[in-house]
């Protein structure tokens, strides 16, 4: 006889968070999107554009282990409800500023929100999936991320055409707050959520799940231990690289494509989303699912994700190749 089928609550926070960091990278898009008419606004150079950009990536970057301790410390769902509101203050203070300083300080605001993000949602991946599906869950959100530039770029452009760069930062605050009640309302850790059978939530137990033991989480392990591990180096390294390649892409490709080759701001932002979803469906095909099977069948978790890892940045080396009418 067949077993019962396993139900699936746990796909929908994967989507919560997805939806979560869709909106996020919608606050963050926004400003590429809009560097000509700040331009007009504020009159700023290339270089103070190129400030202004890194600005929020100043306080994201220093608030990231910070927020690991914080979260460890009071939970995905008080942080995530504290980020999630702040992100939405900052993208309204922008759409408000009257000068280049009040503009900083939305970006600043804006990386302060947005840095428990990913700790935070890697950590809920952890609470609620079993390791067997935790590539997948994790695709969820992290290509929420591509997309978020193949849907928001578009949409943004064309809200900036009609009603000006002020709306568009108006809009990502409205839809940041509509994000604030959702999660509000619907994320909880599973030991809190009542929604969650007694049949999943002993499958998620079994299948390796992170235990939710803020005491134990908050001990943590020590900064020195983690800096002495080749593991911890390895992943750093990869992500330097990584992020590097995709804020250069996310910051300035509609503007290079507009500037360099004389493309209009509705074209440009258009050719952008090729890309993006590009991105999002190798994220989710690759990154998620075939890394899951290969995982289920039996492979060696390490080999199979380094393999992808090593594949995929060694694919990114093609962006030093020159188109033929750049030659």
């Amino acid at each position: 006889m067949e077993s019962p089928r396993i139900p699936r609550r746990r796909w929908g926070i994967a989507l919560l968070l997805g939806v979560g960091v869709l909106v996020n990278y919608f606050d963050r898009v926004n400003l590429s999107v809009s560097k000509d008419a700040l331009t007009d606004a504020f009159g700023i150079s290339a270089i103070t554009f190129g400030y202004l950009s890194s600005a929020y990536n100043w306080t994201y970057a220093a608030l990231q282990l910070p927020s690991g301790l914080i979260l460890d410390r009071f939970g995905v769902k008080l942080v995530g409800r504290i980020s999630t509101f702040l992100w939405s203050v900052a993208s309204f203070a922008a759409a408000m500023a009257t000068g280049l300083p009040g503009f900083f300080g939305a970006r600043f605001l804006l990386g302060i929100g947005e840095a428990p993000t990913f700790p935070a949602n890697s950590k809920a991946i952890g609470y609620w999936f079993p390791t067997q599906e935790r590539s997948l869950a994790t695709a969820m959100f992290d290509c929420a991320a591509k997309f978020s530039s193949a849907v928001g770029v578009p949409f943004l452009g064309i809200l900036l055409l009609r009603f000006g760069w002020r709306w568009s930062f108006a809009a990502t605050g409205i839809i940041s707050l509509l994000y604030f009640v959702l999660f509000y309302l619907f994320y909880r850790n599973p030991s809190e959520d009542k929604s969650l059978s007694s049949r999943e939530r002993e499958f998620i137990r079994q299948g390796g799940a992170q235990p939710e033991d803020r005491v134990q989480a908050a001990k943590g392990a020590p900064l020195a231990y983690l800096l002495g591990r080749r593991k911890v180096w390895g992943l750093v390294l990869g992500f330097a690289s990584y992020n590097y390649t995709f804020y250069l892409l996310l910051t300035w490709l509609p503007s290079y494509l507009s500037a360099v080759h004389h493309i209009d701001l509705l074209h440009s932002v258009l050719y952008t989303t090729v890309p993006w979803t590009l991105a999002t469906l190798a994220d989710l095909v690759v990154g998620g699912w075939l890394v899951d099977r290969l995982v289920q069948s039996g492979r060696d978790a390490s080999r199979v994700r380094q393999a992808i890892l090593v594949g995929g940045t060694t694919l990114g080396l093609c962006m030093l190749q020159k188109a033929p009418w750049e030659r």
